[in-house]
Formats: C-alpha cells, sequence, structure tokens
C-alpha cells in the first residue's frame, strides 16, 4: 500500500516538474500611477520576454510600488490585485479572467505537497482560506496535501503552503515591506525684470494652452502688452530685451508636451516607461521618440526627454 502511494508521489512530481512554468529568477521594480493594467501586463511578459495575449476583458488601471520581485511575483501580485489569472501556453502569456482561462484554455493540474510541522489540515483550511479557487484534499497517514486547480493558482497554493510549513518549524521575525516616498516637484522661481526700451517680439506656442501661457506673462508684466493669435498659435509681446529674455526661458518650461508617465519597470538589463499622451499609451524605452521629444533617462519614477538644447524631468503622476 505504502509502496503504492510512493509510486504515485513520484509520478506526480515527474508531472509537476514537467508542466511548472519556468520563469526567470532575475528581479524588477515597478512604480505606477493609474497605468492602463494592459500596457503593464503586455510589458511584464516581454521583460520576461514572452509573447502576451490579453484577453479584451482585462480592463481598469493600476498604482503600485513593488521593488526586487521575480517576474513570477510581479505577475502574481498583479493579476491577483486586479481580480485577473495568467497561464504559460508554451511561449505565451495569456491574461484573462479565471473563469474565461478555464473555458478556453482549462489547463488544470494536481500537486502533492508534503507538510512536515503542522497538520495537513491545517495547511488545508490555509489554502482554503488564501487560494478558494485550488481544491484541496487531506491523506493524514502521508499527511499530505493534494491540491487541484488552475497552474497558475498551483503554483501560488503550493508556495503557500511550503512557506507556511517551513516558518512553522523555525522562528522568524515578520517581513516588513517598505515603500519608496515619492519626491515633491520643486516650484519654479519667479523673476521681475525691468522694462525700456519696448520692442516688439513674437513665439510660437507648440504644445501648451496659448490662452494659459497668455494669462501667465500678463501676471508676470501686468503693464506691458501681450496677444494671443489662436489659428497660428503665437504669443506676441512688447517688452524689453531683458525682459523678453526672461519670458521666453519661463514659455519654454511650460511649452511642453502634456506627457503624463504612467508607470516605469525596470530589470537588470532593461527598462520601460509606460507615457500617456493624446488619450493614447506609449511603451518606450530609452532613446526612442515621441512626438519629436527623445527619451534620454529611465531612473525609478522619474524620466526625462530631450528636444535639441531643451529637455525636463517627468515624474510619476504629473
Amino acid at each position: 500500500m505504502n509502496s503504492r502511494r510512493v509510486r504515485v508521489l513520484v509520478a506526480a512530481v515527474l508531472l509537476m516538474v514537467f508542466s511548472t512554468p519556468v520563469f526567470a529568477a532575475e528581479l524588477v521594480n515597478m512604480e505606477f500611477s493609474r497605468a492602463p493594467l494592459v500596457e503593464v501586463l503586455q510589458i511584464l511578459g516581454q521583460l520576461g520576454g514572452y509573447n502576451v495575449l490579453v484577453d479584451p476583458s482585462v480592463q481598469g488601471e493600476v498604482s503600485f510600488v513593488l521593488n526586487d520581485l521575480t517576474l513570477q511575483e510581479a505577475l502574481d501580485l498583479v493579476t491577483r490585485t486586479t481580480g485577473y489569472r495568467y497561464q504559460l501556453i508554451g511561449n505565451t502569456l495569456v491574461f484573462a479572467s479565471e473563469q474565461r482561462l478555464k473555458t478556453e484554455f482549462g489547463s488544470e493540474g494536481v500537486r502533492f505537497v508534503a507538510i512536515e510541522h503542522v497538520s495537513a489540515d491545517a495547511a488545508r483550511g490555509l489554502i482554503s482560506l488564501v487560494v478558494p479557487s485550488v481544491r484541496s484534499f487531506v491523506d493524514a497517514e502521508l499527511n499530505l496535501v493534494v491540491l487541484y486547480g488552475l497552474e497558475s493558482d498551483l503554483q501560488v497554493a503550493e508556495h503557500v503552503l511550503k512557506e507556511y510549513d517551513r516558518q512553522a518549524g523555525r522562528s522568524g521575525a515578520p517581513v516588513v515591506a517598505v515603500s519608496t516616498p515619492e519626491v515633491p516637484v520643486k516650484p519654479e522661481a519667479e523673476e521681475t525684470p525691468q522694462a525700456e526700451p519696448l520692442e516688439f517680439h513674437a513665439v510660437p506656442i507648440e504644445y501648451a494652452d496659448g490662452v494659459k501661457i497668455l494669462e501667465m506673462v500678463r501676471q508676470l508684466l501686468p503693464q506691458r502688452e501681450f496677444g494671443y493669435h489662436a489659428e497660428g498659435r503665437l504669443l506676441t509681446a512688447q517688452t524689453t530685451a531683458e525682459e523678453w529674455e526672461v519670458l521666453q526661458l519661463l514659455i519654454a518650461k511650460q511649452d511642453l508636451p502634456a506627457f503624463v508617465l504612467k508607470g516605469v519597470l525596470r530589470s537588470a538589463d532593461q527598462a520601460v516607461a509606460i507615457v500617456e499622451y493624446g488619450e493614447k499609451v506609449y511603451s518606450l524605452k530609452a532613446g526612442e521618440e515621441l512626438h519629436g521629444w527623445e527619451l534620454t533617462s529611465i531612473q525609478d519614477g522619474t524620466v526625462e526627454f530631450k528636444q535639441g538644447e531643451r529637455s525636463f524631468a517627468l515624474r510619476m503622476g504629473r
């Protein structure tokens, strides 16, 4: 009887080894601020070198700060906190709802987890709370928990059981999550130059709202005459040369594309930024351009763009 159980256990272990997806152990850092979930999942899969298929039912935005995670840990956290699941089929990661994966792909499996330091019944109770989608059974004689469900859920359930059993066999301090504080944006200093003599000047407004720029310069120099021509997107002014030199610098800092940084994902050899502009979302790497601006740097929570001599930094949530 026992020898038969051993043979069954060995066969199950072999099945588990040949069917479990293997993800790279490379660590990734991620920071999102209301980033489209579809973009986040696509980039995560691409960082691991996989093809990515996202079901149309996957929707929503996410905000996370997650550091020093393996790809699998990142996938598990992002999908489970958003109510979705994933499955690795060949070299393709498929993201969808749990029911959709069961209906369309139906890849379920069985895991046998030997328990040493706690009772199998207690371990089973933990699984029913943490991963309720996984069905579990107990072999009290071998103190073995048998798990049945989706492969992605089985990976989580098995990991939870082993860690629970390991912690029960030793005393250890709990792991404390550390969040990264946001860096406040420094306000721009204002200068009030002196006038005379007056000269006529004009500058095109390429990206910003010309009316708002007009209001800004009028507030800075209420004694001067300014105008904005909407058709040509041209701002005109009568100021001194010194005043105009200062205004040009201020206008250049305001006349920037309204990029919004939605997320940054970093691994040892790759970095990707998720940027929203004009109701579209773009995935960019350093050296790539977006509407004439080159992405020159990707850091944790901050990216930099450059166009000619102009450059600006974009922080999460701008």
